[in-house]
């Protein structure tokens, strides 16, 4: 055959495929152009039918373009990504959640209405459609039902806040299906029942606060599988029974929440693993056995509180390497021994409470050190000696108890130079000498009390103006009357368990 006839041939052909695809070409481009048009146009109304873009702050300016409404952006094609607002009003009516259709949002990222109880009623299964969802924030609304389970179809989530809510029900097993999930917050909720095991799934949480709920069961040891967890709330619960040793091998958790359950068990010695730890709050707890002197390599540890448990033993020196600490508190336990001198190391520390223990001894000098010092409570003990005058340079306490111990010796006047201190209980010890005048001229000083000691003299005309004094119980001497014009009232009892004759001073029995 020749040449020129294949070509020609093969010409026709071409010609005639041509103009059989081309035509499903272009249909095909018109039906897609059409699709999305019309998948747009959905949005829009979704918007509209929910009923929460009619109101004037959402039309103020009104244009048709809805990638332009308040709250929402769209991608380049102009479908919707994110629906994002604390801004928003109904004129004061919280909207029902279930109004909005989420199927119409195939494309949606973000969804974040947080911080206004705008919304209210439950929290719609559709929500699990979305399948491109990354951030869903529902925060401080009026939530009220269970969590669906649909929600673990979302797996694409990594940040998850329900908080502050009225959720209740238990929380789904399918939420370990996000394991994609940095930050789970779900407190402040009714939540009940167990924490699922399969949250121990989440392998890349940062942050999981399931705190301020009904949660009750034991702690799963499945959360130690969390091994770049950095935020633990999971206080004001009903958690029971120990806590896992498999939680004191996530190294670099920062802040560990667990107070007010009803956890047993020992603070054992591999808490001293977690040496990124700043905040460690185990308090209202039913903790036991001694503080273990491993928990000195926190080194970075800011906040301290073990209170309100039942350990026991000394406290330990180690606790001096705590260089960083800002609050201690250890009160309500059953501690014992001496107060440790190495306290003195705490300088950054601003507030301690050791009171309602069985700590014996004198307070350590040591303690003067604390400069930063603006709350000291050493009350309830079997504290013994005298106030070591090196108490007097922290000048920065503004609250000082160290009553119901078995402090003796002179009532220092070095006590003029806590020139911050509002409130001061000596009570119920053994001080005596006089009351020094110099305790009335702190500026803001607005309660004081010296009852059950065995002070004496005259209660100087200064003091007497304290607003709130009560030195029953002491051996004061009482006079008819007072020569200082600033002077209170007499009142109609004597001082109680003092004696002598009735004086002008304002005491509160």
């Amino acid at each position: 055959m020749a040449p020129d006839s294949s070509i020609s041939k093969l010409v026709v052909i071409i010609t005639f495929i041509s103009s059989i695809i081309v035509p499903v070409i272009t249909d095909n481009a018109v039906l897609t152009a059409s699709d999305a048009s019309s998948a747009i146009q959905l949005e829009r109304e979704a918007l509209l039918n929910s009923g929460w873009w009619n109101s004037s702050w959402a039309t103020a300016n009104y244009t048709s373009d809805h990638c332009k409404w308040m709250g929402i952006t769209c991608n380049s094609a102009g479908s919707i990504v994110e629906i994002s607002s604390y801004e928003m009003d109904n004129n004061g009516n919280a909207a029902e959640l279930s109004q909005f259709n989420f199927t119409c949002f195939p494309n949606l990222i973000t969804f974040k209405i947080s911080g206004t109880g705008f919304l209210s009623g439950r929290i719609p299964s559709e929500i699990g459609a979305l399948s491109k969802l990354q951030v869903l924030n529902l925060s401080q609304n009026h939530l009220t039902g269970t969590i669906p389970s649909e929600i673990g179809s979302s797996r694409n989530l990594f940040q998850l806040d329900l908080s502050i809510n009225i959720l209740n029900g238990s929380i789904p097993l399918e939420i370990g299906n996000l394991k994609d999930l940095d930050y789970l917050m779900l407190q402040g909720n009714k939540l009940d029942g167990l924490i699922p095991s399969s949250i121990g799934n989440l392998t890349k949480l940062t942050g999981l606060n399931l705190s301020l709920n009904k949660l009750s069961g034991r702690l799963p040891r499945e959360v130690g599988n969390l091994k770049i967890l950095e935020l633990l709330y999971l206080d004001s619960n009903n958690l029971t029974g120990p806590i896992p040793s498999t939680l004191y091998h996530l190294n670099p958790l920062i802040e560990w929440y667990l107070a007010y359950n009803n956890l047993v068990g020992p603070l054992p010695k591999e808490v001293g693993n977690m040496k990124n730890l700043k905040i460690l709050l185990l308090h209202r707890n039913n903790l036991t056995g001694p503080i273990s002197s491993t928990i000195g390599y926190l080194n970075l540890l800011e906040i301290l509180d073990l209170s309100h448990n039942r350990l026991d033993g000394p406290i330990p020196s180690t606790i001096g390497n705590l260089t960083n600490l800002t609050s201690l508190v250890l009160s309500s336990n059953q501690l014992s021994g001496l107060l440790p001198r190495e306290v003195g190391n705490l300088k950054y520390l601003d507030s301690r409470s050791l009171d309602g223990n069985n700590l014996i001894g004198p307070i350590p000098p040591t303690i003067g050190y604390l400069t930063n010092l603006t709350s000291l409570n050493l009350g309830y003990n079997q504290l013994s000696s005298s106030i070591p005058p090196e108490l007097m340079n922290c000048s920065q306490l503004q609250n000082l108890v160290l009553s119901h111990n078995t402090l003796s010796g002179i009532f220092p006047s070095e006590i003029g130079n806590l020139t911050h201190l509002r409130q001061l209980d000596l009570s119920h010890n053994f001080i005596n000498g006089t009351i020094p005048s110099q305790l009335g001229n702190i500026p803001n000083i607005s309660a004081v009390d010296l009852s059950k000691n065995n002070l004496s003299g005259v209660v100087p005309a200064s003091v007497r103006r304290i607003p709130k004094l009560i030195v029953s119980e002491n051996n004061l001497e009482l006079e008819n009357s007072t020569s200082s014009e600033n002077a209170p009232p007499p009142q109609a009892k004597p001082f109680k368990g003092n004696k002598g004759k009735q004086r002008k001073i304002v005491t509160r029995l």
